[in-house]
Formats: structure tokens, C-alpha cells, sequence
């Protein structure tokens, strides 16, 4: 009966180091992925921030007058369109 416990014990044992072993790099793997997706967010942060500053309110409102009076062209032609029918 002695041997049948002790054989228990080392399976417990064995059991017990299988766990944490698995848990251990669990934690190790999420812990990387996680490292890893915030690394490319502040990546992605620091791309956008040198944008920002290439691109200013007055480059913005340059690009956007012409495009500004075609929607008003058309807008007043819709109006037109709808007064008539």
C-alpha cells in the first residue's frame, strides 16, 4: 500500500509541475502578445503625430475650397432641380 501512495504522490507531483508549467507560459505568451500590440499602437501614434505636423489648418482649407465650391454647385443646382418639379 506504501508504494501505491508514493506512486500517487509522484503523479501528483508530476501533475502539479505539468500545470503550473502550462500556466507559466501562458502567462509568458499573452504577456508578449501584448507587449507586442501595444509596441505597434505607439508605433502607429508616433506615424500619425509626424503627420500632424505636416499637415496644417491653412494646407487643409487650400485643399478643400475648390472641392467646398463644387458641393455648392451642386447643392444649388439640386435646389434649383427641386423648385422646378
Amino acid at each position: 500500500m506504501f508504494g501505491s501512495s508514493q506512486k500517487l504522490k509522484t503523479l501528483m507531483d508530476k501533475l502539479q509541475e505539468i500545470i503550473l508549467t502550462g500556466i507559466t507560459a501562458f502567462v509568458a505568451i499573452t504577456g508578449w502578445v501584448i507587449k507586442r500590440l501595444f509596441k505597434r499602437i505607439d508605433e502607429a501614434h508616433e506615424r500619425i503625430d509626424k503627420l500632424d505636423s505636416l499637415v496644417d489648418r491653412a494646407y487643409l482649407e487650400n485643399q478643400l475650397k475648390p472641392i467646398r465650391g463644387e458641393l455648392s454647385l451642386i447643392l444649388k443646382t439640386l435646389l434649383e432641380n427641386s423648385k422646378r418639379n
